[in-house]
């Protein structure tokens, strides 16, 4: 039986896989092990071991955000193996993942549009080109943290149109001084700026939102996918609930520039564990 796990970092799902059924497992807080120390991960591991303390777990397969470097690697495969009685662990990134459960063995482009951002071609075995996500900080274009962000900053400096930001003022009761701390001094800022984007999806309707969204998702194309080779001829793959909240902003911008989208998921779990099911045999 396989142990399946797909992190965000916002959350965590697990399956458990064999060749007759897949099992949903508890969904657990996000894992990133670029903000995480190796105690921190373990912590949030540690209550699903519980669900799976009668089962014989031959294989665990870890995609999650963050985990791209060397380092990264070893702390989620650090954690899992203090966890699990299990030899055979293998990390890899939440784009991995994506490509797996979307594309399989075909080829396109596949972009991850969830709390970040990030890209690549694959070749329906490996990813051949990507271009850098550069994470929260210096990229996630149209992402939930770049969407979060821009309605979070255009509040603050007053570049919201009144009723919009009315609304906002009313849900979100924040000031500047108390942004400016929960940012700069507490962990996780990602995740707090990440809070704000289902604002714009909650008010789609309203021109500013609905534009807010749409040049997100238009600054991704521009800094990702039209930086690809050919990128006119390959089909093109999204997951992500920014992705699938907004696909009809994804799909107009798409159809602008004479591209196809073949298929867009909102969580790649699904399709991740179907993936490693049929490879059981």
């Amino acid at each position: 039986m396989y142990l399946i796990a797909e992190s965000g970092s916002t959350k965590t799902q697990w399956s458990l896989v064999d060749k007759d059924k897949i099992l949903k497992l508890v969904n657990t807080s996000g894992i990133n092990p670029l903000n995480l120390t190796p105690a921190e991960i373990q912590t949030y591991i540690r209550p699903l071991s519980n669900y799976v303390e009668n089962q014989r777990i031959d294989a665990i397969y870890f995609f999650g955000a963050g985990c791209a470097s060397p380092s990264a690697i070893r702390k989620i495969e650090s954690a899992l193996s203090e966890t699990f009685n299990c030899e055979k662990i293998f990390v890899d990134s939440d784009l991995i993942a994506a490509c797996l459960a979307l594309a399989g063995t075909k080829k396109g482009i596949v972009g991850l549009l969830g709390t970040g951002s990030n890209s690549c071609v694959w070749d329906g075995v490996k990813v051949t080109v990507k271009i850098p996500s550069l994470g929260y900080v210096l990229g996630d274009e149209g992402g939930g943290v770049a969407i979060g962000k821009q309605l979070l900053t255009d509040y603050l400096k007053f570049q919201m149109p009144a009723l919009i930001r009315d609304k906002f003022a009313e849900k979100y009761k924040i000031s500047a001084e108390k942004v400016v701390e929960r940012v700069y001094q507490m962990p996780m800022p990602n995740r707090y700026l990440a809070g704000f984007a289902p604002f714009a999806e909650a008010n789609i309707d309203d021109t500013y939102c609905y534009n807010v969204v749409k040049s997100q998702f238009e600054s991704f194309f521009a800094k990702n996918i039209f930086l690809y080779p050919d990128y006119q001829k390959k089909d093109l793959y999204f997951c992500g609930s920014i992705a699938h909240a907004h696909a009809d902003i994804l799909d107009s911008i798409v159809e602008e520039n004479g591209l196809k989208i073949k298929k867009i998921v909102k969580e790649p779990i699904d399709g991740l564990a179907e993936y490693f099911q049929k490879l059981m045999g």
